[in-house]
């Protein structure tokens, strides 16, 4: 919606210079009004993308994937909700790789845990979950006005361990929002 409304602030600006009933003040305005629109609509969507991307869902299903050898039946949801997430939000260009790599491993994810294959998915859950993290640290660097850092590398990318915790420490995905106990 706020994008829209930049659009259209962009738009208005662009008729009232054709037509010639602005001054170069009034153009100038509205321009800075449409990015200033722009800037808060893309802040807006990246801040809201942070739940449903919230690493802390991939510690549990890595563990029980990858320690328990069981797909979770709530995984399919919140992994589909996380990839949609990914294809939704106009990621600014500094984010737009790490997007691309962390939706290419939901994408692998997605397609084990749709066939129910704990084995298959064990790769690709550790690597979502470790790109989890590093896509975290990339919004939060980029919500802060700090420098992004480049996407990962992904030869001997593993996931952090939560306070000393293996993935699977925590039981169930069920009822996570992201404020559960455990870190991220």
């Amino acid at each position: 919606m706020i994008l829209a409304a930049a659009a259209l602030l962009a738009v208005s600006a662009a008729a009232l210079a054709a037509c010639g009933g602005a001054s170069q003040e009034d153009l100038d305005g509205a321009r800075a009004e449409a990015a200033r629109a722009a800037e808060a609509g893309q802040r807006a969507q990246v801040m809201a993308a942070l739940e449903p991307l919230n690493p802390l869902r991939y510690h549990h299903l890595d563990g029980m994937i990858r320690d328990g050898g069981t797909v979770p039946t709530d995984a399919l949801v919140w992994a589909v909700r996380a990839r949609e997430t990914l294809r939704w939000v106009a990621w600014p260009p500094e984010l737009s790789p790490h997007a691309e790599q962390y939706g290419e491993w939901l994408d692998a994810l997605l397609s084990a845990l749709r066939a129910g294959d704990a084995e298959a998915a064990s790769e690709p859950s550790r690597l979502a979950h470790a790109l989890a993290h590093t896509f975290e640290a990339a919004l939060e660097a980029w919500l802060d006005g700090e420098a992004v850092p480049r996407p990962p590398e992904l030869a001997g990318l593993e996931p952090p361990t939560h306070d000393g915790h293996r993935p699977g420490d925590h039981g169930s995905m069920e009822g996570m929002s992201g404020d559960d106990e455990g870190g991220g």
